[in-house]
């Protein structure tokens, strides 16, 4: 549930439009942690990961893949979906299994992006919403380049689900605004959190939900017309 700042709760988030997000504490929240401020790397692992192509480590965490499988299937779906998302922390704050970064600086940043990040920057990086030469729609979702050179391979994901390497121009914009976004809800990201799979869940129920409602309703209207139309 979504409130005016006059009318802000005590567990609540200031999303990127202003209004404050009432949230649900976990039982055992992580109190203490480490701002995910981005800084320089110092192990050499990120030096050349603006030529690396978007593709999962060969030993890569199956449970990752999947989620980050399961979040890129539904992209769209949850982009069209996003202003029911927005009311709920439960879903604003579900993580996404997809990790990016930057030459020199690594994770920094990036780490543990949720839904909710995704709809904000998706709704205030106009480049991260893409059209090709046939008029397919996409969505940018990995970022990995250079802060320096601007070189970067990257990945968008397409309306079928589809994904694919791209190099994006004006990449500043991207990672810039991704990351002032992703570090805004540093704190909120320990102490309030559920799961991808559970989002995806309550939207589909949700929206059963309102569809048997509007059947019922339009059941309801024949039945009423039928009536009036003996009746006369």
């Amino acid at each position: 549930m979504t409130h005016r700042n006059t009318e802000r709760p005590k567990n609540s988030i200031t999303l990127m439009n202003g209004e404050a997000l009432e949230c649900f504490p976990k039982q055992s929240p992580q109190t203490k942690f480490a701002s995910d401020k981005m800084q320089l790397n110092t192990t050499g692992a990120f030096l050349g990961m603006g030529i690396k192509p978007c593709k999962p480590r060969p030993n890569a965490d199956e449970e990752k893949e999947r989620q980050k499988k399961l979040f890129t299937d539904n992209a769209f779906y949850l982009l069209a979906h996003s202003e029911r998302i927005m009311r709920d922390s439960r879903m604003f704050l579900a993580p996404v299994a997809v990790q990016n970064g930057l030459a020199y600086t690594g994770t920094s940043g990036f780490n543990a992006p949720t839904v909710g990040i995704y709809l904000e920057w998706w709704a205030t990086c106009p480049e991260a919403l893409r059209t090709d030469k046939e008029g397919c729609r996409s969505l940018v979702f990995h970022l990995a380049g250079s802060p320096l050179s601007g070189a970067n391979r990257c990945a968008e994901v397409y309306e079928d689900g589809r994904v694919k390497s791209v190099s994006v121009s004006l990449f500043a914009s991207h990672w810039q605004s991704f990351t002032a976004i992703n570090t805004r809800y540093d704190e909120a990201k320990h102490i309030y959190q559920v799961c991808l799979s559970r989002c995806l869940t309550s939207c589909t129920l949700r929206i059963v939900k309102i569809g048997t409602i509007l059947l019922k309703s339009r059941s309801a209207l024949c039945n009423l017309r039928l009536t009036n139309w003996k009746r006369a």
